[in-house]
């Protein structure tokens, strides 16, 4: 899961690894890049560039060099100027990664067969918060992406286009929405202004909107008050792992213990301390529990319940459905409790709560449950939506490191003005003749 920086050192011996092996294979015909593409750096503000560059200088000027990226990566000239295309996940949650590896196949196929694709690129001065991004539903971002499927499939001038979401916390002055198009010049240029034009005309999708807390405990208590009540999901956007979240923050679990809210389910508390507790303790024990004993942050504070342990496991476990579908993850040693009315699952390493299998590992029926919270920003929609449709979802307004209340963040980089932060901003299209 993402975090700060990656530290230049570190950065600079992968580079050399990279080099070694490149120089090692050489001669080759095409260099294909799986990555992110929202890496920050304590040295660069374009890491994925330096990354990009580097493999460029290596193969030399003709060999194919084709890139997948997320969603959420934050694109620069020199990623697409050393790149002959870089094609995005069109999905959010992130469900379409093999489809797209061979959208990037089929143009690697392209390029190796003498096709050779104009690249046009257009950013946007919008910085949207990530859980205005998903795609699952309509809305500005949604139409955007398939505008662009669309002209794919009935334009022969376009031959990959992607919308590119940014992610906002990597604050970065190459932060912002982008398009990307690859074919022919004229075409590549009449779509890029068209999306543009119709994302800024519907920028006022991407304000948040919350659930306030004290709302959202209201919620959980009355859904635990009878089985016959509506059953609610809680996400915890502000705590996303995924994003750069800590996993272990209070405001939504200390709110549902303090309401004496009932037949609820957390997950997943980052813990490793706690885990380890209920490990050395066994099944069945009761004891006093300290959480975040040993890490407390403004966000997530210590404080002592009693427990009783459900179920301890150690953290493996194999996705079941939506982006983690049959991938083995390594949760650490974990553990399910009860605190209260609410019952917590426990994992020593920081992820989010993706998959429902993470729940039931611990011999859990997510149905059963009047309300499920998750620290999770969008990913546990393709894993949920089995349980909950989008109306008994709210995402609640808590403290975190990645609440999508971006005022609260002194960003120091970011391009400004830029929306929705500044909500005055103003922008033009760079092809007002197409």
């Amino acid at each position: 899961e993402p975090g700060g920086p990656v530290e230049e050192s570190f950065f600079k011996e992968f580079l050399a690894e990279v080099s070694a092996m490149l120089k090692a294979a050489m001669p080759l015909d095409a260099v294909y890049i799986a990555n992110h593409g929202a890496m920050a750096a304590t040295h660069s503000d374009d890491p994925d560039g330096e990354l990009y560059e580097t493999v460029r200088t290596i193969i030399g000027p003709d060999a194919p060099l084709v890139v997948t990226i997320d969603l959420h990566a934050n694109i620069s000239e020199r990623m697409v100027d050393c790149a002959d295309v870089i094609v995005s996940y069109r999905t959010n949650p992130h469900v379409d990664r093999a489809e797209r590896a061979v959208e990037a196949a089929d143009r690697m196929h392209d390029l190796l067969n003498g096709r050779r694709f104009d690249k046009t690129f257009l950013r946007l001065p919008i910085t949207a918060p990530t859980v205005r991004l998903l795609t699952g539903y309509d809305g500005t971002y949604a139409t955007a992406i398939r505008a662009a499927e669309s002209a794919m499939a009935e334009d022969d001038g376009i031959a990959s286009a992607s919308v590119v979401g940014s992610f906002v916390f990597a604050d970065l002055p190459k932060n912002g929405m982008a398009i990307l198009a690859y074919g022919d010049r004229n075409a590549g240029e009449r779509l890029a202004d068209r999306l543009a034009r119709d994302i800024w005309a519907g920028r006022e999708d991407f304000l948040v909107r919350l659930t306030p807390l004290d709302e959202a405990v209201r919620l959980a208590v009355a859904a635990g008050q009878s089985a016959d009540a509506p059953k609610v999901c809680l996400a915890d956007v502000a705590d996303n792992p995924g994003g750069g979240g800590s996993g272990n923050t209070t405001d939504i679990l200390l709110g549902l213990l303090e309401a004496d809210a009932q037949n609820a389910c957390l997950g997943l508390f980052r813990d490793a301390e706690l885990a380890a507790a209920c490990h050395e303790a066994g099944v069945g024990a009761r004891f006093t529990a300290t959480f975040n004993k040993s890490t407390a942050t403004p966000y997530a504070k210590t404080f002592e319940r009693e427990v009783e342990v459900l179920s301890l496991t150690d953290g493996w476990v194999v996705g079941r459905r939506g982006a983690r579908a049959g991938r083995r993850v390594k949760l650490g040693p974990s553990a399910a409790i009860r605190v209260g009315g609410v019952t917590v699952v426990l994992s020593s390493r920081r992820m989010q709560l993706y998959d429902p299998a993470y729940l039931e590992q611990h011999g859990l029926d997510v149905a059963g449950f009047g309300t499920i919270v998750v620290k999770s920003r969008g990913h546990f929609r393709a894993g949920f939506d089995i349980f909950f449709d989008k109306d008994r979802i709210f995402e609640v307004d808590a403290a975190g490191l990645t609440s999508p209340v971006l005022e609260r963040f002194p960003f120091k980089s970011l391009p400004r003005p830029v929306y929705p932060l500044d909500l005055d901003t103003e922008w033009q299209s760079p092809f007002p003749d197409v």
